[in-house]
């Protein structure tokens, strides 16, 4: 793309620069992943790695410092672009220090630009700073009012209503946000409970967050109230894990299998790069659950017997299967995705389905991606699956 004319300013010039960045772009800005949002660089990443980026990224900046020196004429509008997906592939990458520079940056060479603004108002978002939030996201929808901007800054104002009275405890690994006072609700409780959990599941995939990771304990109807979830959905994962108030005012199995849940959407997020899909999100959250407390399988075990599961490609569809008012359709959906999942970590290890999650973040579809790293195609994988529930 070349563009040797410097700055564009003007209405015109704005559309044209929204065009180009929204082809541009790389997919996944939006915090929207499954009923669950976040990116680490790959686990067998080097530091040497690392630091050969950033010093890329610091060469882009003196390179624009240079530019900026020469009245202007320098191609702006790619370099504002560039640093723009550089910033998303930051973000992807969960490393939101080099995420915030780079949007800066963008902004500095072209304010008018709603995406960054946008993304900016994502990172400050995740970090429970919803005043500088809200600024972005407004100002992103002044120069470009989207629906979706629109919900963010409503759902945001309706957090804050009920978060900005809960207590904080910072952690290594999390921000634990609280109703002190509750019964139950001790800070170094949540952060054991949150610990243990998060122990478990990165030695299942061998991976750790380089990042904190907001999780907020709601109180009584809280959860209902911020998430707007069905009575039977039990937490959620949006780029922080939510949770309901504790029963009976103790720490539970149940609780702690819906932690085991919730956090396993957050590592598969990050592994696959937002782009998982659903029965993969699913199926591994509820193959860590299932460690905690057995997984509930009645729905599918009378579809087993009445040959009614779901087609493999229905399940590996992009539909996300939550849309269904069916109750019935959507267990199915999680428990036949739960036994998938777990017949493929039995047949081909955790490590492989780590590699999956890989090929999801490389932009592979379901098929390629198994067929890249099982060597099997979709079809086949799916027939001798299921001559081992004909067999059982």
């Amino acid at each position: 793309m070349k563009d040797d004319h410097g700055p564009v300013r003007g209405k015109a010039a704005f559309r044209r620069l929204e065009g180009i960045m929204r082809k541009a772009v790389i997919a996944g800005v939006c915090l929207s992943v499954v009923l669950c949002a976040q990116r680490g660089f790959c686990a067998g990443a080097s530091s040497d790695d690392r630091s050969a980026e950033t010093v890329e990224r610091l060469q882009k900046i003196e390179i624009g410092k240079f530019y900026n020196a020469k009245d202007g004429k320098a191609p702006m509008l790619p370099m504002a672009i560039g640093f723009y997906n550089e910033a998303v592939q930051f973000y992807e990458k969960s490393e939101y220090d080099l995420a915030r520079q780079a949007a800066q940056e963008s902004l500095d060479l072209e304010p008018r630009n709603p995406m960054a603004l946008e993304l900016l108002g994502e990172l400050e978002n995740l970090q429970q700073h919803f005043a500088a939030a809200e600024e972005f996201y407004k100002k992103s929808y002044l120069l470009s009012p989207s629906p979706r901007v629109r919900k963010k800054i409503e759902k945001l104002q309706q957090e804050n209503t009920v978060e900005k009275d809960l207590d904080t405890y910072d952690e290594e690994h999390f921000i634990i946000k609280y109703q002190q006072g509750e019964k139950g609700y001790e800070g170094f409780g949540l952060k054991e409970l949150l610990r243990t959990s998060y122990r478990q599941i990165s030695q299942d995939f061998g991976y750790y967050f380089k990042h904190k990771t907001v999780v907020l304990f709601y109180s009584g109807d809280q959860f209902r109230e911020v998430t707007g979830q069905a009575h039977w959905v039990g937490g959620l994962y949006d780029g922080k894990i939510r949770l309901p108030s504790l029963q009976d005012n103790v720490i539970s199995d149940n609780l702690r299998a819906v932690v085991a849940h919730e956090m396993t959407h957050a590592f598969v997020a990050s592994i696959s790069g937002m782009r998982a899909p659903a029965w993969l999100h699913e199926g591994l959250a509820e193959y860590e659950a299932n460690k905690v407390r057995p997984i509930d399988k009645t729905v599918f075990d009378a579809a087993v017997r009445t040959q009614t599961l779901l087609p493999l490609a229905q399940i590996f569809s992009d539909k996300v299967p939550t849309e269904n008012k069916d109750q019935l359709s959507i267990i199915l959906f999680y428990q036949e995705s739960y036994m998938l999942v777990n017949y493929m970590i039995g047949r081909y290890q955790m490590y492989r389905m780590k590699e999956i999650l890989g090929k999801f973040k490389e932009g592979k579809s379901a098929e390629e991606a198994i067929e890249d790293v099982l060597a099997i195609s979709p079809k086949m994988l799916e027939k001798e699956w299921l001559a081992t529930l004909s067999k059982s």
